[in-house]
């Protein structure tokens, strides 16, 4: 079982790519809208339109620090274990 859950609010998401510039082998700026993605991640989907995208991990690598610079607070950190949520 996958230990954190992270998720990116794409209706907070302005695009500024500071989780791109730290962590980028898990976030991306999209083609489509220019906000910021998570690589694999599910995508949640509301009146056609991607609203979060979540991904399940056992380990958070640099996304600790990616969403600590978010300056938007788009990016979410669940502990799946305890289910407090980190930032």
């Amino acid at each position: 079982m996958s230990k954190f859950r992270v998720e990116i609010d794409k209706n907070a998401c302005q695009g500024f790519g500071a989780c791109v510039e730290l962590c980028s082998q898990f976030f991306q700026l999209s083609d489509v809208d220019g906000k910021s993605s998570i690589k694999g991640a599910n995508k949640i989907m509301k009146e056609n339109q991607v609203v979060a995208e979540t991904l399940e991990l056992d380990e958070l690598e640099c996304i600790r620090e990616a969403a600590e610079a978010c300056p938007f607070n788009a990016i979410h950190i669940v502990n799946l274990e305890t289910n407090e949520k980190l930032i």
